[in-house]
This record gives C-alpha cells, sequence and structure tokens, in this order.
C-alpha cells in the first residue's frame, strides 16, 4: 500500500512534534509517524484517542516497560520484547544508552526540567546563519507553547534539595548557572489540585504532590506538560495528521515517481507494510534510532547516499547516574526533579548533581520492604561535556556504539564524586562505572560539509535535499544538562526555516 503526503516527520519527541505541530499549524501537508502507541491519560481520552496504551503500573511494569533491547549478544543484535513498550535499551562496552517509546516521545519520560546548555556560546561559531542570538527567540517560543513555570513561594513543593541541604556538612544546594524551569502544571493551591481545559480542549490536572506520579514513568492524569497536550493537540485541529505504531524501517531517495523519497514502515496495527511517498523527510525519532533509520536506509539498503559524517561526533552529554540511598524517611512528595546539590569543599569548577524521586514506587512488583527501602532514597545525576567522539556504526543489521569514556574526563569526575559523596555521607551510592545516557547527542551534527557536519543550516541534510534532522542527533555539541529545551529549540529552528524557504 502507497500512500502520499507532502511531508512526514518521523518521531514525535522534542523534535518531531514541535516540528510536525509548527509546519501543520502553518498549513503544510504533514504527516507524522510514530512507533509507539497513545498513552492512556486524562489529556488523550478527552483528546477522543481511541486506541490507547496503558502506562505502566504495578504488574504490567513486567510486560508493559521494556520496549526493545539492542546489544551484540541479542540474536540480529535486537530483541524486541513489546512494541508498546515504553523503553529502549542499548548495551554497549563503553556506554548504554536509554530512549523511549509512545506518541510524545521524551516528553513522558523526563522530569519537565527546561533550561538552556551550559555553554552560553552553544550555537555561536558553528555555521553560517545560527547563532545564540538567532535562537534565543526559539527557545523562549518553545517555553511558552509548553507552558515552562517555576514555583512560588503559594506552591513550593516539599523535598527540595534546598531545602533539605541547606545545613548539610558534606553537600549544600547546587544553585543553576542557567535559570532553570519546569514543564509542569503547578497547582494553584497546593492541598487541592484542579482538572483545567487547555484552549485546545484537553483535560488534565494540576500536579498533585503526594502522588508521586510524574516521573520516568509517564504522567497519567496530565499534570507533566508533554508534547501530546501542548503541541500535538492544538495541530490536529489544524490539519496535522498522526499515525501511530507506525516504525520507520527506511528511507529511499527516489526521481520516478515526482516525490523526493519513499518511507517504507511497519504497521503494527494493521500487521503489514506501508511505502509512503513525500516531498520532504524530517527524521526525528531520537538519537539512536535517528542514526539507526539514516544508517540502515544507507549502508543496509543502500536507499540513502553520502553522509560522510553520518555517526560520528556521538555524545553521551556526560551522563552518569546512581541510586543514593539515603534511608532516611519517605522522600517520594513532590516534583520529579528536586534540584541539585554539590560538595561543599570540593576545588571548582565544582559538579553539580540532580536529584530524582523513584515515581510509583508502590506500583513496582516487589516485596513490600524493598518499595519502602527505594522510597527513602533518589537517583542521583551528573551531566557534563564529553569528548564527543564516539561513533555509531551498522554492519550487518547491528547498530554499534563506538564510545571510550577514557576520553572524556567528566566522567572518571563524575564518578569519583558520587563516591566521595557516598564515603563522607555515610549514605551508599551504587553506581556502575559504565555511563549510560538518556540523552545521547550528536552522530548527524549540526556542520559546514567540509567539516564532517550533516546537516546545514535549517537542518537540510548536505547532500540530500528534501531530507532534514530534527532531533538531538544534530546537535553540535553536548548541552552538559538536561537538552530537552535544546532539541526543541532546534526543532523550532527546523520548522521557522522551512516554512520562510
Amino acid at each position: 500500500m502507497t500512500d502520499r503526503a507532502h511531508t512526514v516527520v518521523i518521531g514525535s519527541g522534542f523534535g518531531g512534534s514541535v516540528a510536525a505541530a509548527r509546519l501543520a499549524e502553518a498549513g503544510v501537508d504533514v504527516l507524522l509517524l510514530e512507533r509507539g502507541p497513545w498513552w492512556d491519560t486524562v489529556p488523550t481520552r478527552s483528546m477522543g484517542i481511541e486506541a490507547r496504551t496503558p502506562l505502566p503500573r504495578g504488574r504490567r511494569m513486567l510486560t508493559g516497560f521494556l520496549r526493545t533491547v539492542n546489544s551484540n549478544r541479542a540474536p540480529g543484535g535486537r530483541i524486541t520484547l513489546n512494541r508498546r513498550g515504553l523503553v529502549e535499551l542499548f548495551f554497549s562496552e563503553g556506554m548504554d544508552a536509554i530512549c523511549s517509546s509512545g506518541v510524545g516521545g521524551g516528553s513522558h519520560v523526563y522530569s519537565g526540567v527546561h533550561r538552556r546548555p551550559v555553554r552560553e556560546d552553544f550555537w555561536d561559531d558553528v555555521v553560517d546563519g545560527i547563532s545564540e542570538a538567532s535562537m534565543a527567540p526559539l527557545g523562549e517560543a518553545f517555553l511558552e507553547r509548553i507552558g515552562s513555570t517555576t514555583p512560588g513561594p503559594d506552591n513550593r513543593p516539599p523535598n527540595l534539595s534546598a531545602d533539605r541541604f541547606h545545613n548539610d556538612p558534606v553537600v549544600e544546594p547546587a544553585v543553576a548557572k542557567a535559570k532553570t524551569r519546569v514543564g509542569m502544571l503547578l497547582p494553584q493551591d497546593p492541598e487541592h489540585p484542579r482538572k483545567v481545559v487547555t484552549e485546545a480542549g484537553v483535560e488534565r490536572w494540576e500536579a498533585d504532590y503526594r502522588s508521586n506520579d510524574n516521573g520516568f514513568l509517564g504522567s497519567a492524569t496530565g499534570a507533566k506538560s508533554t508534547l501530546d497536550i501542548c503541541y500535538l493537540a492544538p495541530a490536529i485541529a489544524k490539519g496535522l495528521a498522526v499515525r501511530d505504531l507506525c516504525e520507520v524501517l527506511g528511507i529511499e531517495r527516489i526521481a520516478s515517481t515526482g516525490r523526493r523519497y519513499a518511507i517504507t514502515c511497519r504497521d503494527h496495527r494493521a500487521g503489514r507494510r506501508r511505502v509512503i511517498e513525500a516531498e520532504n523527510v524530517i527524521v526525528a525519532a531520537g538519537t539512536m534510532n535517528t542514526l539507526r533509520i539514516l544508517l540502515e536506509s544507507r549502508d543496509g539498503q543502500g536507499g540513502l547516499a553520502g553522509m560522510p559524517g553520518l555517526g560520528r561526533r556521538f555524545s553521551g552529554n556526560g551522563d552518569m547516574r546512581g541510586f543514593w540511598d539515603l534511608n532516611e524517611r519517605d522522600l517520594t512528595d513532590g516534583l520529579p526533579s528536586r534540584g541539585g546539590v554539590m560538595l561543599r569543599d570540593a576545588p571548582e569548577p565544582r559538579l553539580a548533581f540532580g536529584l530524582n524521586s523513584l515515581p510509583n514506587v508502590d506500583g513496582y512488583p516487589l516485596p513490600r520492604r524493598y518499595r519502602e527501602r527505594l522510597k527513602r532514597g533518589q537517583v542521583i545525576s551528573g551531566m557534563g561535556i564529553d569528548a564527543m567522539d564516539g561513533v555509531i556504526s551498522y554492519r550487518g543489521g547491528r547498530l554499534g556504539i563506538d564510545f571510550d569514556p577514557a576520553n572524556s574526563p567528566i566522567y572518571g569526575r563524575i564518578y569519583a564524586a558520587m563516591n566521595e559523596i557516598s564515603e563522607r555521607t555515610g549514605r551508599r551510592i551504587r553506581v556502575a562505572r559504565r555511563p549510560s545516557t538518556v540523552h545521547p547527542t550528536g552522530g548527524a551534527c549540526l556542520g559546514d560539509f567540509a567539516d564532517g557536519g550533516v546537516v546545514g543550516a535549517d537542518g537540510q541534510v548536505h547532500d540530500n535535499p528534501g531530507l532534514f534532522v530534527a532531533d538531538a542527533a544534530a546537535l553540535p555539541a553536548p548541552t552538559g544538562g538536561p537538552p530537552t529545551q535544546t532539541i526543541a529549540t532546534w526543532a523550532e529552528n527546523v520548522a521557522r526555516r522551512f516554512m520562510n524557504d
């Protein structure tokens, strides 16, 4: 079966949803393809989405949490356990990567933290036409659309690091160098969260600080400002078509039909393959799967050519995380992100570590004593600027990650600092030496073709006209912090330039 669209967007995360919504609202014929399902939440029910998948809760975590596991030890390098699963894992000797699946992409699993990159000159001197000055308004446009905000004195959430650690002898609250906001519908009265209706007619609840239901397992009430609420719902009313459970298998550049590209995908609902022809293709499937689609299309299927820099300059964004077994009291009340801490007397520049609670612990299929212990700890995360020298390759149907953390001192610094905090506080931090990133970036980087760049200032692949990359795979450097605002800023730029061409 062959379908046609003017522009196909692959992936519905912070790159795909932003780009697709902006284009559709400008009158472009856009078809958005997402390999995962619509999640069953208060907002999606109010949107009239009939086919919905429950978020992983309780025993369903055993079957609904993991989607796919990628490893050289797996048959064929990849095992898909549940096409409606929430999370995909990539294992390699040097780094593990974690990504999500579902309509709205990573907005369902992130902590709702919005901040600009650590480097103040992040966008400067990369390519002509891109600068901090040109990108700043696009970042503000995202923050306005997503409803990013900060708590005030009347709705301050509990268990913030600024409150808990201000008198601690070992660590102190970390003050962010860049303004940090949250993508949550904060309650006017924390004791009485209300249901509200957005301008697009979507129902959602204000955050309930006692529910512990807005973390990396999704937000059933819609308190977290996810992309399906803030970008897709208004765009659907303007004509955006969204096709869920539609997994892209490859892209082919064609000429005979008058269209530029043919996208082959597996329609998991119908159980058959589809081919969609389009003038333009915007790839935004998340860094790992954007690279998989482009590499497989070029090296495995021969449908694309060129892109000599593809797969190079891959980064884990300095990510390392562990579990801090504080074992003091129940710490689950509040928002997913609790702020950060740093060692009081560490040499400058000091490292800051983010703290997050584990969500929905009462629903874990574990004995009660383990669940109660997990409630008394927090996830502690370090991020920073690594060497961005990793390589993602595609050989024999397998996606490979070639990354040596020894080349990036940031990983050793984070590991050592976590162990020092653990030793000096007497509260163990369980952390693996091998980095594990939830913020993979690069591999299809913004840059001049002669310098190994894959895409130009408009996000278009240099040697494949009509093919664009709108997600973190295109970022020219590690952000050194949560990258969602940066990804969305890039996608706003891609959409804006597309409409102006």
